[in-house]
């Protein structure tokens, strides 16, 4: 609001731009996520974090969905850091986290059946191709906008490599027996 108004811009010392990020504004990795790119973005996005990330929540546990999301915030930045290096182009907006919350949804919930556009079902994974495809599409015609989408879409494969990694640092350690104070105040 404050860039259309003229009283402030925040989105040139916050927003992830590759060559001043390169000359010492280190601190745009973090805060690009803070900002949307537009009210159609924040509305949007907000709504989708809201309701894939309660769902979650539930499947990963507070503490871990939080650490999956900075993960992810890290991992966008460093693809868009790494695809266009002096661009002109800044990433904004927490599309990348998103798209990675669809690839979590993907591997934890991918043969669930979804209602799409309320009209038809359809299987997750199937609607998280399709909106991978969208992604793309879009970016393609719009300025700047394929190497975002290319580092939104790094942001997923942060996501869903990071809950591969996980899964196979689970397996390896073997089942885990959990103290219980129930068990423990249970008295014969």
């Amino acid at each position: 609001m404050g860039s259309l108004t003229s009283t402030f811009d925040l989105y040139r010392p916050l927003a992830l731009w590759p060559g001043e990020f390169w000359h010492g504004r280190v601190w745009q990795a973090a805060t690009y996520a803070l900002l949307p790119f537009g009210p159609a973005d924040l509305i949007f996005n907000g709504f989708l974090f809201a309701v894939l990330g309660t769902r979650l929540v539930i499947g990963l546990g507070r503490r871990q969905f939080w650490v999956f999301c900075l993960v992810v915030m890290a991992g966008t930045a460093v693809t868009k850091l790494a695809l266009s290096p002096f661009s002109h182009g800044g990433l904004v907006g927490i599309g990348g986290v998103v798209f990675a919350m669809f690839a979590a949804w993907y591997r934890l919930f991918g043969n669930e059946e979804v209602m799409m556009m309320a009209t038809w079902r359809m299987r997750m994974r199937t609607a998280i191709l399709i909106i991978a495809g969208l992604i793309i599409m879009f970016g393609l015609f719009s300025p700047c906008g394929f190497w975002n989408a290319l580092a939104i879409l790094g942001g997923g494969a942060t996501g869903w490599l990071y809950l591969a990694a996980q899964s196979y640092w689970r397996s390896r350690r073997g089942p885990q027996l959990l103290p219980s104070e129930r068990i423990s105040r249970l008295e014969l």
